[in-house]
């Protein structure tokens, strides 16, 4: 269980969090929805910042932006990002979980030459080589056909089949229906969607409401 606890930022005279406090479940996948600047990034990445100094907690923080270089292959990549040899990498993408992410089928491809869906593949793998616990996960299917976006998805349930949990912040009614709770992020507070459903109200007329 992760608890995250009284969050705040602001930017200049603008609160952007206000006091936001979130408890996850193992096992649990939580969604973050919001409107365009509403904070969901800032969310995320306060998250990642608060844990960043502290050993006991594993975290793997995958922004919205490519975290790759693009002169590099995987390997070279992902070592950037762990202190795991490269032997050890390659054996990881080989075994379980990270296997099916798929790396090794574009292993010698440097990251200039990958389409959309092999970026946010090895951006997951830079994240889980570390084997974090609680994934962040910022727009994750942005710009992904619907053949990376079924294989993410995939991988997101081996996490959290395997105790792992995730936040993901999102616009993708896909990436709600995967998630065990939802909130909406508006005005800096956090609210939770199930009485909006309860209605039977959509997620997108959840956003209207903002």
């Amino acid at each position: 269980m992760f608890q995250i606890q009284n969050i705040s930022k602001a930017y200049g005279k603008r609160q952007i969090l206000k006091d936001v406090s979130l408890t996850v479940n193992d096992g649990e996948a939580v969604g973050i929805l919001g409107v365009n600047g509403s904070g969901k990034s800032t969310f995320l990445s306060s998250v990642a910042a608060m844990y960043a100094n502290n050993p006991e907690v594993s975290i793997g923080y995958i922004p919205q932006e490519n975290p790759l270089l693009d002169e590099l292959k995987p390997v070279d990549n992902i070592k950037l990002w762990s202190k795991a040899s490269k032997a050890s990498i390659l054996e990881a993408l080989s075994s379980e979980p990270l296997c099916h992410l798929g790396i090794n089928s574009f292993i010698d491809t440097p990251v200039k030459k990958m389409s959309g869906g092999m970026k946010k593949r090895l951006s997951l793998a830079t994240v889980l080589i570390d084997k974090p616990k609680l994934l962040l996960m910022d727009e994750p299917f942005a710009a992904l056909d619907l053949t990376a976006k079924h294989d993410i998805l995939g991988f997101m349930g081996l996490h959290l089949r395997q105790g792992g949990s995730i936040i993901v912040a999102s616009h993708d009614e896909d990436i709600f229906r995967f998630c065990n709770r939802v909130f909406l992020l508006k005005n800096g507070i956090l609210y939770d969607t199930a009485e909006f459903q309860a209605k039977g109200i959509s997620y997108v007329d959840i956003l209207r409401s903002e």
